[in-house]
């Protein structure tokens, strides 16, 4: 078979179905400064970030405002090596730099049995992709043109010889994928056992991929061509959370969540500095494809087994299946991923009046029906690097103030190594681990 059509054969697959579904991770619970030094939160009631993880608990806090805000650092170092389609050697390629900003505030009024709450927080994001030398995508893309006779004159695309390119050079890859939710709501303690949660949330997705590389021209018969790609997506929609907490007694919480899935239909919009994508086939200006967030439940438990040290068993569960995320050669797209689920364990330790002292486990398992269809149709996935994990975290919480309580956490999480075939390619070795550093602080009054 000719190098040429093995090529085209992985640009069909990587590039053709790129308006269909970006990558993206769906399913964060690193949503806190608490959760980053605890890794579970589901069943808490010490603080206003539960807006987001126990909504019906917030019956529980003191009367009066209470806020919360964190930022995290994420250095995340995703890596990825293959045979190159240009060179044929084995390359690697690895994420470059790190998210400094990933913050989320939260506001609650408690007063009696009621209590209303907002918030503003990063239910879903790929963070960012920063790959300065290039990637399999621009590999890939680089390969296609450079092999191409009708582009590159004269070439031989069994052995790369000949044409009026010399070579495919200052390859690189940089974007971002985001979802931000914006909820409010309200809790209502019905008994002194029971209470419950209703909240409608807008999430709002912005995706901004550019790239590009340069085909390097002979002196005298044609100039270096330089290929850019700029695109973005948006769209927003909403959905809404429920929620239900138990508390048979002043040891034992019981806490559950129900968040509807979200419809999105992604606009695509071709940047004026993209020379590339439409001529590819990459991307259609003004083009809309379906990037539903799909729904879940979080289930949780607390127990205080001393005045100073209570426990928390976390259980969440994605139905990722149920989400719309476009066709690829007739088939589902979120099929292909199949749902997701996670669960953990925390300690809290009270050493002081002033300090706490919180470490936790969460393990995720991602239930995928056919791994190597999910990332041959969803651009950027490669590079993102998402598989079952491991999150270990660590870290503190002091009071300045009986008012004021400051939060640093530390959270590292060990991904799977993966591997997938990409046609024309071989195997693609992946592997990713990732840190986090958050600090914050939550106030009452």
């Amino acid at each position: 078979m000719k190098r040429f059509s093995i090529i085209s054969g992985v640009l069909a697959f990587l590039f053709l179905l790129a308006g269909q579904s970006y990558a993206q991770i769906d399913n964060l619970t690193n949503m806190s400064a608490e959760w980053v030094r605890m890794s579970n939160r589901n069943a808490a009631t010490d603080a206003a970030d539960i807006v987001v993880y126990n909504p019906a608990g917030l019956v529980s806090l003191s009367d009066g405002f209470h806020l919360n805000f964190s930022n995290q650092i994420l250095v995340r170092k995703p890596e990825h090596s293959f045979t190159s389609p240009l060179t044929g050697e084995r390359v690697s390629y690895e994420q470059d730099s790190p998210d400094w900003f990933v913050p989320n505030l939260y506001a609650a009024y408690t007063k009696g049995k009621l209590s209303i709450f907002a918030g503003v927080y990063i239910p879903g994001s790929a963070g960012s992709i920063d790959y300065p030398d290039g990637s399999i995508t621009t590999e890939v893309l680089g390969a296609n043109l450079f092999l191409n006779p009708e582009i590159n004159l004269g070439v031989d695309p069994t052995t790369g010889m000949g044409g009026i390119f010399s070579g495919v050079t200052e390859q690189h890859l940089k974007g971002t994928s985001v979802y931000l939710a914006s909820s409010i709501g309200a809790a209502y303690e019905v008994t002194d056992m029971i209470s419950l949660a209703a909240a409608v949330r807008n999430i709002y997705v912005n995706n901004k991929i550019k790239g590009g590389l340069t085909l390097t021209g002979t002196p005298g018969i044609v100039d270096d061509t330089i290929l850019k790609v700029h695109v973005e997506q948006e769209d927003n929609g909403w959905g809404g959370v429920l929620g239900i907490q138990i508390r048979p007694d002043d040891k034992l919480n019981l806490a559950l969540r129900y968040e509807s899935p979200v419809k999105l239909n992604l606009e695509t919009d071709i940047r004026d500095s993209d020379n590339i994508s439409e001529m590819a086939g990459l991307y259609t200006d003004g083009e809309r494809n379906r990037r539903d967030f799909p729904g879940m439940v979080g289930a949780g438990v607390s127990y205080r087994f001393t005045p100073e040290f209570r426990g928390e068993l976390d259980a969440n569960y994605w139905f990722q299946k149920e989400a719309n995320w476009g066709k690829s050669e007739g088939r589902d797209i979120a099929h292909m991923a199949g749902d997701c689920w996670s669960v953990g364990v925390a300690g809290v330790y009270q050493a002081s009046p002033k300090l706490e002292v919180s470490s936790g486990i969460l393990y995720t398992i991602f239930r995928w029906d056919d791994m190597d269809a999910y990332y041959l149709a969803s651009p950027g996935a490669v590079e993102i690097q998402y598989s079952d994990n491991l999150s270990l975290g660590l870290g503190l919480g002091y009071k300045v103030i009986p008012s004021l309580k400051l939060n640093l956490g530390a959270n590292y999480t060990w991904w799977k190594d993966e591997s997938i075939e990409v046609p024309g390619i071989g195997k693609v070795n992946m592997d990713n681990s990732s840190l986090i550093i958050a600090f914050g602080f939550d106030y009452s009054m």
